[in-house]
């Protein structure tokens, strides 16, 4: 009879979390959690772990509570799996997990697993850009991973394990139908500090945390999401995911900035309630080596970001101006690879220029090139720009989008971003003389303020797919996160702020 036997990968120097795989949850430390969860069904559990000094720990406790183990190079962790599994005979089966998601259990492999055998695949993953990140699982043959042990040279293959299986044997990306279908508030991974309250929190009280099932799990949070505040929605279709809200990146930088650990937790925040992007330029000063320093790069690594290109004025001409601005920002974000690149003008929009600029989304670095118009009227000639993909313009309080231009908009593949809803924060400001009036149409229209009806008239028009906010703090970025989960303006609604402030 064939044999399963889970690998468990672990250890104890995590940059982000150091010594996270003896922190506890659910009554005893994280690895054995792990473990024991997914022994649940009688699959054989062996945990992986390096042959670092510091990992003797992990290899005295899993000895305490009788887990096995085995110890091999900290780089070479795809070694590390056949070490665990010599003992395998040909046709048996390996499962991979990481030693960081407690939430999946032996009836996460048993789906996977099942899943693979009706269609015949050699291997099978969770495929976690469709589910939430924490629910990871693989599922292999020794024979396969035996020959990968043989044919993967590159340190890339042997420390990821599995690469070089996707390249060569026949996957099944697998979802399992309970899945949340809200990937990212529904993550449940143990990578930074933040995720560890989260978690522990999923497991707090429950009897047996063992025994619970995933699904079980899964309602947990659900209620730890419904109290953190509804999730920000995402009206995008356009391949980006764009949630209707972006952080702008304007506040991050500059005196009145905040300090990098309540930079680091707004982000975190941001990413828990549904935050997709971050829009952020050349022209905020040094806020994208701010978010290169403040964000860890799991914590980063859940944002994609729309990065203005530094305004070109004089050197609009010159596509070396752009490509300067662009890989300056690839550099300042430790990253190379953006969801969107915008000029900062329609001036800017020349033709060499822009042909650089589209270079990059040949080369897969940029998903969208657009620019920025300084008002609606300007929309028509953007759009006769080859290969716009994406548009920023001004929506200021009342400020209106004229129909043809609405019109020429929906019918183009472009991802809108709104912004100015609040006209640089001065309606808010109870001595702006809109402020009055704003705030009595808001009550008549059963608003929960001004800035809840400046959001509102903004995503009341269609055609935007989003609006891009600056928060100066954690409490501010809740507050527009609960404003933009709420339904928009209608157009009655839209016209009436319109009346009120047409004679501004």
């Amino acid at each position: 009879m064939s044999r399963t036997r889970v690998v468990i990968q672990s250890r104890l120097n995590s940059s982000r979390l150091p010594g996270k795989a003896l922190m506890t949850i659910g009554g005893m430390p994280l690895v054995e959690l792990v473990a024991r969860r997914a022994a649940r069904s009688g699959h054989e559990v062996v945990v992986a772990t390096s042959e670092e000094h510091y990992d003797q720990r992990i290899v005295d406790h899993l000895d305490t509570v009788g887990i096995p183990v085995v110890r091999g190079s900290l780089d070479d962790v795809l070694g590390r799996f056949v070490a665990a599994t010599r003992d395998l005979e040909p046709g048996d089966t390996v499962v991979r997990l990481t030693g960081d998601n407690p939430v999946g259990d032996a009836d996460v492999i048993d789906d996977l697993a099942s899943a693979m055998a009706r269609g015949g695949y050699a291997y099978g993953r969770n495929d976690v850009s469709r589910m939430p990140e924490g629910l990871g699982c693989e599922v292999f043959s020794i024979d396969d991973l035996r020959r990968a042990d043989r044919e993967a040279t590159t340190a890339y293959d042997r420390e990821h394990v599995t690469p070089w299986l996707r390249r060569h044997v026949r996957t099944l990306d697998h979802v399992p139908p309970q899945s949340p279908t809200d990937i990212h508030r529904f993550r449940c991974t143990v990578d930074v500090l933040n995720d560890y309250v989260r978690v522990s929190r999923m497991f707090g009280g429950v009897a047996d945390p063992v025994a619970i099932p995933w699904t079980a799990l899964m309602d947990r949070l659900r209620e730890l999401i419904r109290e953190e505040g509804p999730s920000v929605p995402t009206r995008d279709r356009s391949g980006l995911g764009q949630s209707v809200l972006l952080l702008g990146g304007t506040q991050l930088a500059g005196a009145g900035a905040s300090p990098p650990p309540e930079v680091r937790a707004l982000l975190a925040h941001a990413a828990d309630r549904g935050i997709t992007h971050v829009e952020v330029g050349r022209a905020d000063g040094d806020a994208e080596a701010v978010l290169r320093a403040c964000g860890e790069p799991q914590l980063t690594k859940r944002f994609g970001y729309v990065s203005r290109v530094r305004p070109l004025g004089a050197d609009a001409h010159d596509p070396l101006a752009v490509e300067a601005s662009v890989e300056r920002s690839f550099a300042e974000l430790g990253r190379r690879s953006v969801a969107a690149a915008v000029l900062d003008d329609l001036s800017d929009a020349r033709p060499a220029t822009w042909e650089r600029l589209r270079a990059y989304v040949g080369g897969g670095e940029v998903q969208r090139v657009g620019v920025a118009v300084r008002t609606a009227e300007q929309v028509p000639e953007a759009l006769g720009l080859p290969g716009l993909g994406y548009l920023e313009l001004p929506l200021r309080p009342g400020a209106s989008v004229p129909d043809e231009v609405q019109q020429a908009l929906r019918g183009a593949d472009v991802v809108v971003t709104a912004h100015s809803v609040f006209d640089g924060g001065s309606v808010l400001d109870q001595n702006d003389p809109r402020n009055a009036r704003l705030r009595a149409l808001a009550t008549d229209l059963g608003r929960d303020g001004v800035d809840d009806l400046c959001l509102a008239y903004a995503l009341g028009h269609d055609v935007v797919t989003s609006v891009a906010v600056g928060c100066d703090d954690e409490p501010q970025l809740q507050r527009n996160a609960d404003l933009a989960a709420r339904p928009p303006l209608d157009d009655e609604q839209r016209a009436r702020v319109r009346d009120v402030l047409g004679k501004d």
